[in-house]
């Protein structure tokens, strides 16, 4: 029985022991912002001043048509949105951004009330780079910032395409999705970065076809995670719980397009019912076999039906 003991407790302690050697030895995951705006920026990339920062925005399309604004979601990029992006850009003027605080965007200076700083940053962007009338596309915690800003800016927005936006029960969705990171144990394993495994399978976790993912976004993943300030920034957000007020869905009157995979494992696809019921102006497109970003497993049937609804 001893030697069963001793010989059980040496497996039970060789992961462990295994764990401690690679977070000893592993190399440093960080890079600087410098060296992230180097590798990472486009050839039409744009830093502009922002109360302080440095944010990355992009314009491509036509300078004199409506505009369509893309809003990416929680630990994203504009790049998540490059593909899309394209496609309406053959009809309109295109604006995307790294929100503050992701992708090569600087976080911001003081974050204390998260909500009213994307409430400024939006209201930014629609008084300096959009038309006087523009289309909101968002994704996730990027589809929570469009609704908002629609609800703030009904005159501004002329209509909104909400693709798995966050929203409902987002203290459960929160915990579900985003405390994993100030968990003990993940805080170690994050402390010299972010390691490429765990970049692919934070895009996975978006996709229900993993044969469907572009290998360009394992790579732009792991380095937007590791620019710095970017996982500080993430681990912070983790931990905010004021969300936005989903009361107001059922004012706002503008015309809405709501698009949702059934295998979304990040926002449950019951929520699409949710938003379908409280948007007194919405259409539901319900994608079979999607999982959480529609915009990149279904580009193809996401732009048609988004380009179909713009007109």
């Amino acid at each position: 029985m001893k030697k069963l003991l001793k010989y059980t407790g040496l497996a039970l302690s060789f992961p462990l022991i295994l764990f401690l050697s690679y977070t000893a030895l592993r190399k440093n995951h960080f890079i600087s912002k410098e060296q992230a705006k180097e590798t990472y920026q486009f050839e039409n990339s744009q830093f502009i001043e922002w109360k302080g920062i440095q944010v990355h925005l992009l314009e491509k399309g036509h300078k004199h048509s409506k505009s369509v604004i893309l809003v990416h979601g929680l630990g994203g990029a504009l790049h998540e949105f490059n593909p899309l992006g394209d496609r309406l850009a053959e009809h309109y003027h295109v604006v995307s951004f790294d929100l503050p605080g992701f992708g090569l965007s600087d976080a911001p200076l003081h974050s204390e009330d998260i909500q009213q700083v994307y409430f400024d940053f939006m209201e930014f962007i629609l008084e300096n780079f959009a038309r006087d009338t523009s289309y909101i596309v968002g994704n996730s915690m990027g589809g929570m910032i469009a609704w908002n800003t629609t609800y703030m800016f009904p005159d501004r927005i002329q209509k909104q395409v909400l693709l798995a936006p966050a929203g409902y029960d987002m203290v459960q969705i929160a915990e579900k999705n985003a405390e994993w990171i100030n968990q003990p144990h993940i805080r170690y394993l994050l402390a010299k970065g972010a390691a490429p495994f765990i970049a692919k399978s934070n895009v996975e976790m978006c996709f229900f076809k993993d044969e469907d993912i572009d290998p360009m976004l394992f790579e732009r993943k792991y380095g937007m995670m590791n620019k710095e300030g970017n996982l500080e920034y993430l681990k912070q957000l983790a931990g905010y719980k004021k969300f936005m007020d989903t009361a107001i869905i059922q004012q706002i009157q503008t015309p809405s397009l709501i698009i949702w995979g059934t295998e979304d494992e990040i926002i449950p696809y019951s929520h699409a019912i949710r938003f379908d019921r409280d948007l007194p102006n919405s259409a539901l497109l319900t994608y079979e076999n999607c999982g959480h970003a529609p915009m990149l497993e279904e580009l193809d049937k996401c732009a048609e039906d988004i380009l179909n609804f713009f007109d």
